[in-house]
């Protein structure tokens, strides 16, 4: 597993779609601080789940997954190891792009960000192992914050869904990350799955 951690870092910060998107959710993130903490929290948490999509996505459209695999034949510990990979992706993400609020004076909101951050990095890297699709992915994703949290459950962190309870964890709101962690659980399952599928198909 640390071989594929190795491997997965370094692809993270080689490859230049990787690193141009790292650069840019940062940059995205670090630009909403300045106006408001909450929006520095929305858009680290989406750049941690936007980002872990891409870079794991990356195996299935350039089929290295295959190569992988094949070097690799335990794909828990590859998808084990891509999850921590996204983790840390979306730490250094969120601290160095929280700067501004950091600065501002809100350690304690800067702080539950960072620590909550990774969870969606997390969260994005056991999604796309499912759909193995990014665009379809993020198509999906957007629809569901549309029509499902922000329609109807309108954006209340209480309602338990994934977003918003991102949200509201950042914010410091203990129920909601337990929320979070229970809805990152569950994608386990069909991520463990998911890993094991046929990549022909794809």
């Amino acid at each position: 597993m640390i071989a594929v951690l190795r491997s997965e870092l370094y692809r993270g910060v080689t490859i230049r779609s990787s690193w141009l998107a790292l650069i840019g959710f940062a940059f995205l993130a670090a630009l909403m601080g300045w106006f408001d903490k909450n929006f520095w929290s929305m858009f680290a948490g989406f750049g941690a789940f936007g980002l872990a999509a891409i870079v794991t996505a990356q195996h299935y459209q350039h089929r290295t997954a295959i190569l992988l695999f094949l070097s690799r034949p335990h794909r828990w510990r590859v998808l084990a190891a891509q999850c921590v990979s996204s983790a840390l992706f979306a730490l250094v993400l969120a601290a160095g792009s929280g700067l501004a609020v950091l600065i501002d004076a809100d350690a304690g909101h800067y702080a539950s960000t960072v620590l909550v951050t990774p969870l969606m990095g997390v969260f994005g890297t056991l999604c796309v192992t499912v759909v193995r699709k990014p665009l379809w992915l993020f198509a999906g994703t957007f629809g569901w914050l549309v029509f499902v949290e922000l329609l109807i459950n309108r954006g209340e962190g209480s309602g338990g869904l994934p977003f918003t309870s991102f949200m509201s964890a950042a914010g410091g709101n203990t129920r909601a990350l337990l929320f979070l962690l229970a809805w990152t659980a569950a994608a386990i399952v069909p991520a463990a799955w998911s890993i094991s599928r046929d990549l022909t198909g794809d």
